[in-house]
């Protein structure tokens, strides 16, 4: 019987090396998926990325809703013969009328040139007998807040100025709202006009003053009252500039139209 030879296929021969090779590479694949805690992977850049984020639309929300809460009306207010309804008669009719000591308030509308929606111009009577009320009815509409300072007298009235500027700061809607206010250095034509910078100093160091009598006519109390708001910061002299809205100064002689081109350019940044 013929014997049959059959050719079986050769097995690969695998070395050692190749072994070694194959489970070396086998571990690295396997520690690649299952081990990453040796990887340092720095999130820094996206984390303050996302609070950045975060923060800017939180801002955004608050000037939106803030600008909102905002009305149309813009109080002119100050200390009786301050100029302040001379002032707004050259603001709305571009010339100066005779004006007289009036109880009641004044409201007129007024057309701004750069397209936004008009604004109230609200003449607050200058005695201390009926300002409060009206101050009160409109501080919850107020735009914006003009101030009129006769710089001339100042000086001499710095006391009850500072008195009624209290009074407007600490009044509820306006601490609450934070309308923008400029504080209207009128006057200018006299010689013995004080300017912008000397009447902010006189009425901070007298507010300074108001603050602290009230705090003190205040101490012991559980009476409610407008005074419990404190402006400014605790521990430290008064400043316009530690209030919640923001305060601008500006010159103006009511009886020349010219120098009030800058109190136009105010309220129309501020509508």
């Amino acid at each position: 019987m013929a014997k049959v030879k059959v050719d079986m296929p050769e097995e690969p021969i695998v070395s050692s090396d190749n072994f070694d090779n194959e489970k070396i590479a086998e571990k690295v694949v396997k520690e690649s998926f299952t081990d990453t805690g040796d990887i340092d992977v720095d999130n820094t850049i996206p984390i303050i990325v996302g609070v950045g984020v975060g923060l800017l639309t939180l801002l955004l929300i608050y000037l939106f809703s803030r600008r909102r809460s905002l009305g149309r009306d813009v109080l002119l207010c100050g200390i009786s013969d301050s100029g302040k309804t001379t002032i707004l008669s050259q603001l709305v009719a571009g010339k100066p009328v005779q004006t007289y000591t009036s109880m009641q308030h004044n409201k007129f509308p007024y057309s701004l040139d750069n397209g936004k929606a008009a604004v109230a111009l609200v003449d607050v009577p200058g005695s201390d007998r009926v300002r409060g009320q009206v101050v009160d009815k409109f501080s919850g509409s107020a735009r914006a807040i003009v101030f009129v300072v006769d710089s001339n007298t100042v000086t001499k009235q710095v006391r009850d100025v500072a008195e009624y500027l209290h009074f407007l700061l600490t009044n509820k809607n306006i601490v609450n709202n934070s309308p923008p206010m400029l504080i209207l250095c009128n006057k200018q034509d006299s010689g013995l006009a004080k300017g912008a910078g000397a009447v902010q100093g006189l009425l901070e160091k007298e507010i300074e003053k108001v603050r602290l009598t009230r705090s003190n006519q205040l101490a012991g109390t559980q009476t409610e009252s407008r005074d419990h708001v404190f402006i400014g910061k605790q521990g430290k002299q008064f400043e316009l500039s530690d209030l919640g809205c923001k305060v601008d100064f500006l010159e103006s002689s009511a009886l020349e139209l010219d120098t009030l081109q800058s109190v136009k350019k105010w309220i129309s940044a501020i509508a």
